[in-house]
């Protein structure tokens, strides 16, 4: 294949699969299988394409003549990056299944997930990937879904494969080696960055993706964090502890206790009296401070007197039902129940800005720490809810 082509794989008439590769840039290739008769929700990452010629890119793409076989190849080496069976794949309505060979068993990647060691046993272990608020657990990931993988070939270059897919997925490690990819939604969405180098391949990836942001100076000094201070009266006796005892000591957080009811931009005027004084002297003192937010937002205090909520009614900001109107309801860290902030929606961009504002003139923030953003929901599933999912049921608790 040469810069972009698209073939189709199999199905009728009503439903043909479509297998779409682009040649992105020398060192990064793109594939699609989707429906094109069929819309299905596509991750909105506009992701720059100059586009290259075969001949400038530095991998080959192959299909055998029966088309059983999708294959990129490493120009440079012969290596074999990626080899699908494709009679193997599968493309209903809510599985998608494709499975591919690796070059070698070295294999780095699918965060965020307790593993044993950064490189993965292919012994059939299989990830789970579905972003929600779930404590630590084994073949499970933590809060953010990262399902791009880095594979050393045996002759020590490397490459790095991204599914951009944000439905809840999994991936099986095989010893033969190969990975499988299953997901219940949206199309198979692949991009393949040859490096040579692990660093290349971090910096392709990166440079797809965008590049992470510098951090604050102070941000990489030493933080202490947790949850169940109470008062200000404890939170003062934990930090003059740690000065006492010489402990480096350069950031304090303030979990969701400092908040009046667990609301979103105040702070208990009774428990943590005197708050915004109290940071403005650890300020003198060369100190930085990080408060909690729960992108989560409560309906139901009287009107008038919550500006988060107000203010973002008025503007529209909330994740809206399947009607496109109302609000999706859940319940959440704060009294009543909860709306849930569309960030992607540009006006609730301006009604986070402005309420951030309004807040740092209250508490002097160095930083905030955005927590729950999955987002969380304590129910199983909104109001009205899918008439599947008993919302009735005792809410789900974090621990």
């Amino acid at each position: 294949l040469n810069k972009r082509q698209a073939l189709s794989l199999f199905g009728n008439d009503i439903s043909p699969v479509i297998l779409e590769v682009e040649f992105q840039t020398r060192d990064r290739l793109r594939f699609r299988l989707y429906d094109p008769n069929r819309q299905r929700f596509e991750v909105p990452l506009k992701i720059d394409s100059p586009g290259v010629t075969g001949d400038e890119a530095s991998y080959n793409v192959e299909f055998t003549d029966d088309s059983s076989h999708f294959r990129i190849k490493r120009k440079s080496t012969g290596t074999v990056l990626w080899d699908s069976p494709l009679v193997d794949l599968f493309f209903s309505n809510q599985y998608l299944q494709i499975t591919t060979t690796v070059p070698s068993t070295s294999v780095y990647g699918f965060g965020e997930h307790e593993h044993p060691s950064f490189k993965h046993s292919m012994d059939f272990v299989t990830y789970g990937m579905f972003s929600r608020d779930q404590a630590p657990t084994p073949f499970a990931n933590l809060y953010g879904v990262h399902p791009f993988y880095m594979c050393v070939e045996a002759d020590s270059n490397a490459h790095g494969v991204l599914l951009l897919n944000s439905n809840a997925q999994d991936v099986s490690l095989s010893p033969n080696p190969s990975l499988t990819f299953r997901t219940i939604g949206g199309i198979l969405d692949f991009y393949v960055f040859l490096g040579p180098t692990p660093e290349n391949v971090i910096q392709q990836y990166t440079e797809a993706i965008g590049r992470p942001h510098m951090p604050a100076y102070w941000s990489l000094g030493f933080h202490l964090s947790r949850w169940g201070y109470g008062s200000i009266d404890v939170l003062k006796k934990t930090v003059d502890r740690m000065h006492y005892y010489d402990i480096p000591y350069d950031v304090q957080h303030l979990d969701i206790d400092y908040m009046e009811r667990r609301l979103d931009f105040t702070y208990d005027k009774v428990n943590y009296a005197g708050l915004p004084e109290y940071l403005q002297q650890l300020k003198k003192e060369g100190m930085h401070n990080v408060v909690i937010l729960d992108p989560f937002i409560t309906k139901d205090e009287e009107l008038g007197t919550y500006r988060p909520y107000d203010l973002g009614e008025e503007m529209g900001v909330w994740v809206n039902n399947s009607d496109g109107v109302t609000p999706a309801v859940g319940k959440a860290w704060p009294p009543g129940d909860s709306v849930f902030p569309d960030y992607t929606n540009p006006r609730t961009v301006e009604w986070w800005t402005q309420m951030c504002l309004e807040f740092k003139d209250v508490l002097d923030y160095d930083g905030i720490w955005i927590d729950m953003n999955e987002p969380s929901n304590f129910l199983r599933g909104q109001y009205p809810g899918c008439a599947v999912n008993d919302i009735n049921n005792p809410p789900y608790v974090p621990s």
